[in-house]
């Protein structure tokens, strides 16, 4: 099954976001939060997964019920250089500090904090998604009772 490369990449990236957030266990989703993000329509979004299955990219388990699913992302993230993280890993242990000067200073700590962050702003980014979905079926749920409330009065 074939897709247009702007949609593939469009699917692996979303699939790449939302597996760094979970750093890179299984997560589960319903098939309407990717819909939304990922803005494709419901058939789309079926083949989008199929085909990434196929492909080897993700892999698909059922989830608590028909609406949601568990997915597992098996690409390894790229980072900001295309360089996976094996390679970026081999290259640093080949790479020797010259001083033992350098050697002393808390290197890491900065980036391990900047990693944190990020990856607390993407859960509370995630959080705020999810609140404003909720509110929105809210706000839909009141309209229709409304729209009940005002049928029953007219009787």
């Amino acid at each position: 099954m074939r897709l247009k490369e702007k949609t593939h990449r469009k699917f692996v990236e979303f699939f790449e976001k939302i597996s760094s957030m979970y750093q890179g266990k299984d997560f589960e989703l319903a098939y309407s939060d990717i819909q939304r993000e990922t803005g494709a329509a419901s058939v789309t979004l079926k083949r989008a997964i199929q085909a990434l299955a196929e492909d080897g990219a993700i892999e698909v388990l059922p989830g608590r019920n028909s609406r949601y699913a568990r997915f597992r992302y098996l690409l390894a993230p790229q980072n900001a250089e295309g360089k996976s993280p094996e390679i970026v890993s081999a290259e640093a242990r080949n790479f020797e500090i010259p001083s033992n000067e350098e050697k002393d200073q808390p290197r890491g700590i900065s980036e391990s904090v900047s990693e944190d962050v990020s990856e607390l702003t993407q859960l509370v980014d995630h959080l705020r998604r999810r609140v404003r979905n909720q509110e929105m079926a809210i706000a839909l749920l009141q309209d229709r009772l409304a729209e009940i409330e005002d049928k029953m009065r007219k009787r």
